[in-house]
């Protein structure tokens, strides 16, 4: 078969390694289609995705459809006749009949190893589920989500201080080595799509800013989970008072301290000063938050945060 003619689909920066790997492997899509611009900061001015400004600098045509399964897109997409539609976190899920318009369909690049944890935050829930390693999966789409027959899989260790901004990091890498590498098996013919096995299926929902709040009352390994699985969104955080009165925290790093604490209740401040840093009661143990951000304010260290903050206890 020759060189497939694709398209690229993407919005998140996840997929921002996959797309530069398309390129240097002359694989440049006929277009990319991403979200539309969008009001974001302060300021609330429009702003592209990451994969719009990367596919700009990449001087790359770009589609920017509002619905990408509006019978309006489906004949664009017709009009460029692409063999296959390459996908990497692109924030939609596609249905009939644009999943019909290249011959060979879409394949998607998917931050775990199908079935398991299928959904919006697969990464972190695999941190938060004490997972020994997690990976990549090249699968083709349907209408169902994260669902279709598996084209290829990598797994990856999943290493005690992965947070899963770190771990993303490596599966952006890893997933566009394995996307490369099965386009150019499916050039050769050389690809045998597996159907799924539901009974292996796991979820992996989209989190919200409310599951970020600290329950002290969890064990130290379970609190720690939680603090590397929601970075750098939303964020695990806690409410400390101050001199000053009630303060949100950020919570971004854990020490566990092994000496217990008899008869100290769960969520107990003890300690909040710059010899001794920033300790509270956990479930099990005691626990020191070494780093943190105050809201607001920008990242900083336990002791560093109570220099500048007193904190009764």
């Amino acid at each position: 078969m020759a060189a497939l003619r694709i398209v690229f689909l993407g919005s998140g920066a996840f997929g921002g390694k996959t797309l530069e790997t398309l390129v240097s492997s002359g694989r440049s899509p006929l277009a990319v289609v991403t979200r539309p611009k969008r009001p974001a900061g302060r300021g609330r001015g429009a702003r592209a995705t990451p994969i719009h400004a990367l596919a700009e600098i990449l001087g790359l045509a770009v589609l920017t459809p509002e619905n990408p399964n509006a019978p309006e897109f489906a004949a664009e997409l017709k009009r460029l006749a692409p063999d296959l539609g390459v996908v990497a976190a692109y924030g939609h899920l596609l249905r009939k009949p644009l999943l019909g318009v290249p011959p060979l369909g879409f394949v998607n690049l998917h931050a775990s190893l199908l079935p398991a944890y299928r959904g919006a935050a697969p990464i972190p829930w695999a941190i938060l589920n004490g997972e020994k390693e997690s990976g990549v999966t090249i699968f083709q789409l349907n209408e169902r989500f994260d669902a279709g027959a598996i084209l290829a899989k990598r797994p990856l260790l999943l290493e005690p201080d992965d947070t899963t901004g770190s771990y993303l990091g490596k599966l952006a890498s890893l997933g566009a080595d394995l996307m490369a590498r099965t386009l150019a098996d499916m050039e050769a013919d050389a690809v045998r799509p597996l159907p799924q096995d539901e009974s292996l299926a796991s979820p992996a929902p989209k989190l919200e800013k409310k599951d970020g709040r600290i329950d002290w009352r969890r064990s130290c390994v379970e609190i720690d989970r939680q603090v590397r699985a929601f970075q750098p969104w939303p964020l695990a955080y806690t409410f400390l008072v101050t001199a000053r009165g009630e303060a949100r925290i950020n919570v971004l790093r854990l020490s566990r301290i092994t000496d217990g604490v008899a008869g100290a209740k769960p969520g107990t401040l003890l300690s909040a000063d710059p010899e001794r840093g920033l300790t509270i009661m956990a479930g099990d143990r005691p626990v020191r938050i070494e780093r943190l951000q105050p809201e607001g304010r920008r990242p900083m260290n336990d002791v560093d945060f109570l220099r500048g903050t007193r904190v009764p206890t």
